[in-house]
């Protein structure tokens, strides 16, 4: 099941993107995530996801395509922060077969909604893939290859 606790979807996120003010949104944990009546529901949210899947893996996949059932489902994600945002993803990927196109019809439509957790998403990910692409040891090794290539050592 996604624990969707705060204290474990944090923890689940830190090794991920460490807090810093340059990756700041999307945030973590929304505000509206902190608020007592909400965080039991998204407890509740990770135990009907994983009870679900439990029974018949195929039947998360095959509700998305119901309209309504995606609606609302959208309509809960938007306001999730990215921890578990990236938690539910990642929940998707390990249990669901077919789960890119459970995430594509999660951030499918032209609603608020869908655009919003697009917007997350996609910042999640060129946030992700620019502190990969200039990670030290990878300019270090990039910078190894260059000397070599402009300074090539010459047979004896």
């Amino acid at each position: 099941m996604p624990d969707f606790t705060e204290a474990d979807v944090v923890a689940w996120f830190s090794p991920l993107r460490a807090p810093t003010r340059q990756n700041s949104w999307p945030p973590a944990i929304r505000p509206i995530e902190r608020q007592p009546a909400v965080a039991p529901l998204l407890g509740t949210l990770g135990t009907l996801l994983s009870e679900i899947v439990g029974s018949d893996a195929s039947v998360l996949p095959e509700a998305l395509m119901d309209g309504g059932v995606l609606d609302e489902l959208q309509t809960v994600v938007a306001q999730l922060g990215a921890a578990r945002l990236l938690r539910l993803v990642d929940w998707f990927a390990v249990t669901l077969p077919g789960q890119t196109l459970v995430v594509a019809h999660l951030a499918k439509g032209r609603s608020s909604n869908a655009q919003a957790i697009r917007s997350a998403l996609r910042a999640l990910t060129v946030r992700d893939t620019i502190a990969r692409m200039f990670s030290p040891d990878r300019v270090a090794e990039l910078r190894s290859c260059a000397e070599v290539a402009t300074n090539p050592l010459e047979d004896p």
